[in-house]
This record gives structure tokens, sequence and C-alpha cells, in this order.
């Protein structure tokens, strides 16, 4: 098991596609049961819960980091859901029991490549998602009435493959060109630290000084914003209050804060390089919602001073909601999911999760409209749980629900 450093920083990389996609695939973050650490963080998503109405049971959908090791835990989870793995990175996931994967993005290259050389798993459902698709543009928002009073922002850990340094050059050259509108940039790096970087790691404090060595004075340039602890309170009052968001990676998964920027109607700048590989043709980003630069310190500086001049332009929240967000993944499950095709009463592939059945059972069986259930849920089903003890006590309701409405 290998992470592909080796495309951290290298915008083209020179070997066959066949010999890239394996290197791609050649690392995955799931939960094997190992890391007991990892269980207070395990997740258990759900879009859509299992149902039964009118004497009709219709499977709830699941997806998690850690599929097979749910599904060795809780036996009766197969007869309830259908189960889809993400790998929580660049990789097709690895796991064996899962009904579906989460690969991310629509590549047929890639599809057709995974199919032919991994023939154990070629009959598993693939789904173009990941887990920051599942973002609720509902709660991660604008907040009106906010004054735009941060330049530039990037949510991003101290991480190689972050590629802050890199930023670090963009931003030096950007001030050198552009003097007459200068800029600062908000790095939230997602950790507790003081004013003497007390609390950051050895890694993070080389990542840190790579930067500092590049702008000579890293205050002059960077306002840095230790961990934000309330994430769906206080996230979205920084992205309202940007004029622009900033990623560096040139590989990762999809990257949840690129997602809640343009969520948040903050237009985004991303490398024209960033995930290509696992992209193929298809978008990092929906259409409308910001730019792609290339990775070259100086075009990125170009390609952040467009965007600042020409925000208005873009309509970022637009393009999220019409591409991306809990009911779009709902709608791609349906859609992609056989089962529901064949199963699922009044089924239409127009705007499936608009469907009057699921709506009537899902009201039936946990007092919640379809919308609702999508937007937070209620005591009784929840579109996201993590932890062992919290999925522990989800499932046991979503288990006796069921086994009293079909008695």
């Amino acid at each position: 098991m290998r992470y592909p450093t080796a495309y951290f920083h290298q915008p083209q990389i020179e070997k066959p596609l066949a010999q890239i996609y394996q290197d791609l695939d050649g690392y995955s973050y799931e939960f094997w049961g190992n890391e007991p650490e990892r269980l207070a963080v395990l997740d258990f998503i759900v879009p859509l819960p299992p149902l039964w109405y009118e004497g009709k049971f219709i499977k709830g959908i699941f997806f998690s980091q850690g599929v097979d090791w749910l599904l060795q835990k809780f036996p009766r989870l197969p007869d309830f859901f259908h189960s889809l793995a993400y790998s929580m990175g660049c990789s097709y996931p690895w796991s064996e029991l899962a009904d579906g994967y989460l690969v991310l993005y629509d590549n047929p290259d890639r599809e057709a490549w995974f199919r032919s050389h991994r023939p154990d798993r070629a009959h598993k459902i693939l789904l173009p998602l990941e887990e920051p698709d599942f973002t609720n543009g509902y709660a991660i928002a604008p907040v009106p009435n906010l004054p735009k009073d941060i330049d530039l922002l990037a949510v991003s850990r101290f991480l190689d493959q972050k590629n802050l340094p890199f930023i670090a050059k963009a931003l030096r050259i950007y001030r050198q060109k552009y003097s007459h509108a200068p800029i600062r940039l908000t790095l939230i790096p997602g950790k507790n630290f003081d004013v003497n970087f007390r609390g950051l790691a050895a890694y993070e404090l080389a990542e840190l000084a790579k930067m500092e060595e590049i702008l000579g004075c890293l205050r002059e340039y960077v306002d840095l914003v230790p961990r934000v602890v309330h994430h769906y309170q206080e996230l979205p009052s920084f992205y309202s209050r940007a004029k622009g968001y900033v990623l560096g990676s040139l590989i990762e998964g999809k990257n949840r804060s690129l997602f809640e920027a343009i969520s948040c109607n903050l237009p985004a700048i991303a490398p024209r390089q960033f995930n290509q590989y696992a992209r193929g043709k298809d978008l990092a980003f929906p259409e409308g919602a910001g730019l792609y630069a290339d990775f070259e310190p100086e075009s990125f500086a170009d390609s952040i001073y467009t965007l600042l001049q020409n925000r208005d332009q873009f309509q970022p929240r637009r393009a999220f909601l019409r591409h991306s967000g809990r009911r779009n993944f709902l709608n791609i499950c349906l859609t992609k999911i056989p089962y529901y095709q064949e199963n699922l009463p009044e089924f239409s592939s127009t705007i499936p999760w608009q469907n009057l059945w699921l709506d009537l059972a899902m009201y039936h069986n946990y007092q919640l409209s379809t919308t609702q259930f999508l937007d937070g849920g209620n005591h009784l089903a929840a579109p996201r749980v993590q932890g062992l003890s919290g999925i522990e006590r989800q499932l046991e309701i979503y288990f006796q629900q069921i086994s009293n409405l079909a008695k």
C-alpha cells in the first residue's frame, strides 16, 4: 500500500495511462478495524433510510470508509441497506463486500481499466460521487450581511500534498505584479496553535518554514486562523466574508472545503491539473463556480487576479445546487443503482428524489419529508452519524422501525 507521492508536485507524469491508474489505486484510507483510534470518526452516511410503506419494503443506502468492517460488525445491515464504499482519496475503494463504489468522477477510461484489471470487483456499481458531494447546501450556505473583508481564503492542513509553498510563491508574484490591488491570504489549517506555533507537529512546522522562506515574512502575506471548532456554525462565515477561495493540491479526494466554499457562493480557483488523471474529462467543480489555473506560480497569480477582479461574473452557489449537494447525490444513487428503477414505485429517472411514494413513505416511517431528512433529519433518522456508539444507536432505531411497521 503506497500513496502516490510522486504526483504531489508534478503537473505532468510521463507514464502510460494504465500505469497511472494503477498508481492512483495503490493506496486507500478505508477503515479495516485495525486502527481503533479511528472508530470515533467512522462515518455512516445515509442518502436514503430503509422504508416500509403500503406493504412494500425498500432498502436504504449508506456509504462509509469502513463498509467491510461495518457489514461484519452488523450482519443485519445487508437486509436493510445497499452499501457504498469510498476510499477518502483519489483511489477506487478496495472494499470486497460493498455493493458499489464512490469513484469521484465520471471517467469512462478509468472505469474500463478498472473493470478489466480488477475482475474480482468488476461487478461493483460505480457512482461518480464522493463524500464532499453530500455537502449540506442549506447548512453550509452564505451568511448574509457580512463584510467582504477576506481577500483570499484557504482551508488547508499543513500537508506536503496541499502545496502551500506553491501558493506562497503565487502570493509573492501577485504582490510584485499587482501592487495596485494588494491582497492577503487567510489560511485555516484545522489545528490549534498559539502565536509561536506551539501545537503544530514537526512536519507542519516544516511546511510553514517553506512558506516563510519564500515570502520572507509570513505575517506580511498570510493571516493564520487556528482550528475552527464549530464547523457548521463558523466556517460559513469565513466563506461568506471571502472574495475568492484557493486550492493548491494536484491530487487528493474531491476536497470538502472546495465544495463548501462554492456552496457558500465563494468562487474558487484550483490547478488545471487537479486530479486530472482521476477525472479524465470530468470537471473538478461545476462550471461557473470558479477558474482553473496552470500549476505554475505566475500563471496562478494571474488567475487569482482575474478571479478577484471578475468575481461577480461567477455563480458558484447556483452551480453547486444544480450539480451537487444532497438532493443530486440521492438522484444519482437512485438512477445508478438498478434496484431502485426496478422496485421503487412510480420511479422517474428525471428527478427521482421527488418521488411521491418516497416522500409518503419517509413521513410514514420517520415523520419527515424527503427534503427534511436530507437537510438534517430528526431523532429517528439522521443522514449522517459518526463513531461506533452513534452508529449502533441509529441502526437499532432503523431496525426497530422497519420491524414494527412490517408486523
